[in-house]
């Protein structure tokens, strides 16, 4: 009801109220369409023969049959404004067989309406366009709610897309099929104006889950997927959802007599786990994804024997190697060209300030690709004195501190400021909208390196050469975990395997020590033989030492070389000093004073 609601009770009144209406918005040049306008209600009564409140779309059509235009235009007016004002409702199918256009009627008081729809549509920098489509289903929506717009709410927006775009596509409107996009950009425009507020999704899993039969086993994922909202993003719950549904549904149409998930026996997982491979094979799924899939029903499994549902086995049936393992590549980080030529681009003019902002923040900060669709305004934020990103709920739920660079604040500062729609706290929104997922962040790196010819151009890519870059400058692995967000140390160290200057370094210093004799860097207390490693998960190892436990991961450089001699009830030999003169000639070397002087006092203690 664009006017507001309609209070009037009886023919008079609402003629009278139409009146009113006409004398404050008609134009007082055109005496005689005032004239025709104001006889139109009288005429429309006598011919229908009824009260206006009772008149059907199929009277009010017949009106029309034979009729001049002069006369059609006087009928039309007072049935919008029977419209406009709430005393008549329709339906979308009604709607679309009017015998007018809806906004070409009284156009004085749908000039607000226009104008705030131009107004929003530069705010939320919409290409300029005409927005006629966009205030016809705004009125439309209206008229189908018979609401005013303050109290339309979410529910009666979503029954009207729901009916309209139904309508709209089985009318093939267009000729794809498609749903008619010009809905979405005015449900934007009402949650920008507040009318209606962001759909949350709601996950429907009773839907999908449907088609399985048996009581017992759709229990248990309902119970497992409501675990899962509280805890996973809407991602991992939607491939949790369709590995289960994956899973199950070929459980029960192989073994359509068990009901119960103790039916699912060690058996039945290898013969999943056989059916999986076999699609990898044959090419319909990939090896990743199958793995993928399978891992989703073994977790459901631990999770239904943590719980102790109802029917749940004794023993989970899926392992961990069931499957064979995917394929191992070491990261594919940028070449030194491939960077060069990326940021030649980004400092050229043909460069969009988009595509600099993605490249720089990528290659300076190595997040992932979501986390950087996620980004606010407000995560760039400055601690005792050092700008920062602030990682919120990244992969796995963790949040981490990303130290900037100059170049990546100076680039994330200019797009702040000139790039930004900045019609919310979100550094990247289109159209004033956040993204749903980061496939736009692929998208635009995907098309950036086929304009560079850099092929299979990723996010990811970047992250590896961030990681590979401060591996070669020093950082140290548990360091460089932190930062990349990395859950184990062992995904860290995968960088180690790329054959770059750190590996080279140590390879060429292997290669040396190899001419003078079996050499180590450890003390010669730490003896091979004497190693007794227990190991707890994938990132700590225990080394046994003549007098103790050392818990240092045997991959990783020790940060504390020293810390034994220091103290008392620890006692070296003339055995050990060519090895103590070694490590002191190698700290001497790196400049680390402090460890050297601890080495000296040693030496001097066994050469005295």
């Amino acid at each position: 009801m664009i006017l507001g609601r309609g209070i009037a009770q009886s023919d008079v009144e609402i003629i009278a109220e139409y009146y009113d209406f006409l004398a404050t918005t008609a134009s007082p040049e055109t005496p005689t369409i005032l004239q025709r306008l104001q006889d139109a209600p009288g005429v429309m009564v006598r011919r229908i023969g009824k009260s206006i409140l009772t008149w059907t779309g199929a009277e009010l059509l017949t009106l029309y049959e034979d009729r001049q235009k002069t006369t059609c235009y006087g009928y039309s007016a007072f049935w919008a404004y029977l419209l406009f004002r709430g005393y008549r409702q329709e339906t979308i199918s009604s709607l679309c067989i009017l015998p007018f256009q809806i906004t070409r009627e009284h156009r004085k008081v749908l000039a607000p309406y226009r104008e705030r729809l131009v107004a929003t549509q530069a705010e939320l920098k919409y290409t300029p366009s005409n927005v006629g489509a966009e205030l016809r289903l705004l009125i439309s929506i209206l008229v189908v709610a018979g609401k005013t717009l303050a109290e339309l709410t979410r529910q009666d927006f979503n029954v009207f897309r729901d009916e309209y775009q139904t309508w709209y596509r089985e009318t093939g409107r267009q000729k794809n099929g498609h749903s008619d996009s010009r809905l979405a950009r005015l449900e934007r425009y009402l949650e920008h104006w507040g009318v209606l507020t962001k759909e949350k999704r709601v996950f429907r899993h009773e839907e999908h889950f449907a088609r399985l039969r048996h009581a017992p086993i759709r229990a248990a994922i309902m119970t497992h997927m409501q675990w899962c909202e509280s805890r996973h993003k809407p991602s991992s719950i939607d491939n949790r959802r369709a590995a289960l549904l994956n899973f199950f549904s070929w459980f029960q149409e192989r073994y359509p007599e068990q009901e119960r998930l103790d039916g699912v026996t060690r058996a039945v997982a290898l013969a999943y786990a056989k059916h999986l491979r076999q699609k990898a094979d044959t090419g319909c799924y990939s090896l990743h994804y199958a793995i993928d899939v399978y891992r989703g029903i073994r977790l459901f499994y631990n999770f239904v024997i943590d719980e102790c549902l109802e029917t749940s086995p004794d023993r989970n049936p899926f392992t961990h190697h069931d499957l064979p393992r995917n394929t191992d590549p070491i990261p594919r980080y940028l070449s030194d060209r491939e960077v060069r030529t990326l940021l030649e681009y980004c400092h050229s003019d043909d460069c969009s300030l988009r595509e600099a902002t993605l490249a720089i923040t990528l290659l300076h900060t190595g997040i992932r690709a979501a986390e950087l669709s996620a980004l606010k305004v407000s995560d760039i934020v400055e601690i005792q004195g050092v700008w920062k990103l602030h990682i919120h709920a990244g992969k796995g739920l963790k949040d981490r501190m990303i130290p900037l660079t100059p170049q990546c604040l100076k680039m994330l500062r200019i797009w702040q400021t000139e790039g930004r729609e900045g019609v919310n706290d979100y550094l990247f929104t289109y159209h004033g909208r956040t993204f749903s997922s980061a496939s736009w962040v692929s998208t635009a790196i995907r098309t950036l390196g086929q304009k560079l010819g850099i092929h299979g151009l990723t996010p990811h890519r970047f992250r590896h050469t961030f990681a590979v870059v401060l591996l070669n400058y020093g950082m140290r692995e548990s360091a460089l975990q932190k930062l990349m967000g990395h859950a184990t140390l062992s995904m860290t160290l995968e960088y180690g395997r790329i054959l770059d200057k750190t590996v080279e370094q140590s390879f060429n210093l292997a290669i040396d020590r190899m001419q003078e004799g079996s050499l180590s860097w450890v003390p010669s207390f730490f003896k091979a033989d004497d190693y007794t490693l227990l190991a707890a998960e994938d990132t700590i190892n225990w080394i046994r030492l003549p007098h103790g436990y050392c818990r240092r991961n045997l991959q990783l450089h020790c940060e504390s070389d020293v810390k034994c001699l220091l103290c008392d009830r620890f006692c070296t030999s003339q055995a050990d000093l060519p090895r103590l003169q070694e490590m002191y000639q190698r700290f001497v070397e790196l400049g680390i004073q402090a460890k050297a002087d601890v080495l000296s006092s040693q030496i001097r203690r066994l050469t005295a």
